[in-house]
């Protein structure tokens, strides 16, 4: 693996049960952390390796520094939201664009299930989202870098899927905007989740707490896939 590895080098890399996958793992996720927490600029290479429990030449010797470290993370995200979406990714986009609108509403809830599991149970989904509202979000240059890697193809197959499912044509605006409503859905009820268990009267997010938010977006999202739906037979 290089210094800047692509996220299927990345994932190959920590695939394996090495100590050096363990190492580049616990770095990753350490500075996932700090850098979500404290921000790029105030977080050291010190308290970095101090959370990953191992020293601070392992950082420069598997990443070529900080700033090769926080590429890495950069593309963890690529890799893990690509590994979420495989469902989409993996298809051709000529292939998307024959689905009936039945299947291609099946696939988006079967998307949309992914994404909640992953957003809800997956301990790394918080560290994935703390980063990308600190640090990438705010970085022209990271934006276009994760624009690249992971949300355009993603997108593009995303909005195929929408389009079948409803008649709109790829190109409207009306559509793009309703997939970032579903998006902020999904994220809201994760990065508000210390209101909604309260609200809830929840412990925790578990198997049927899981369920019902899974049902309350099913029946959101397909209100709005009727909505988009009806707009394109009226035109």
């Amino acid at each position: 693996m290089t210094n800047s590895p692509t996220p299927n080098e990345l994932r190959e890399a920590l695939a394996s049960d090495t100590p050096s996958a363990k190492t580049k793992r616990d770095l990753i996720e350490s500075a996932l952390y700090h850098f979500g927490h404290e921000g790029y600029a105030g977080t050291s290479t010190r308290s970095i390796a101090q959370t990953a429990k191992t020293n601070i030449a392992s950082i420069a010797y598997h990443f070529d520094g900080k700033a090769g470290l926080k590429r890495a993370c950069i593309n963890f995200i690529a890799m893990s939201i690509g590994d979420v979406m495989s469902v989409v990714l993996n298809r051709k986009l000529s292939d998307i664009e024959h689905l009936s609108p039945e299947d291609a509403r099946a696939k988006i809830m079967e998307m949309i299930d992914r994404m909640i599991t992953f957003t809800q149970t997956n301990k790394g989904a918080e560290l994935v989202i703390g980063f990308m509202l600190k640090e990438v979000l705010h970085s022209p240059e990271e934006v276009d870098t994760l624009y690249h890697l992971i949300f355009e193809p993603l997108m593009d197959r995303v909005t195929v899927l929408f389009s079948r499912a409803t008649g709109q044509p790829v190109g409207s605006d009306e559509l793009k905007l309703a997939i970032f409503a579903m998006i902020g859905q999904l994220l809201y009820i994760r990065l508000a989740r210390p209101l909604v268990l309260k609200r809830m009267g929840w412990q925790a997010v578990g198997p049927d707490e899981l369920a019902q938010i899974k049902s309350i977006l099913h029946r959101s999202i397909n209100a709005l896939l009727d909505e988009l739906s009806k707009g394109s037979n009226d035109a």
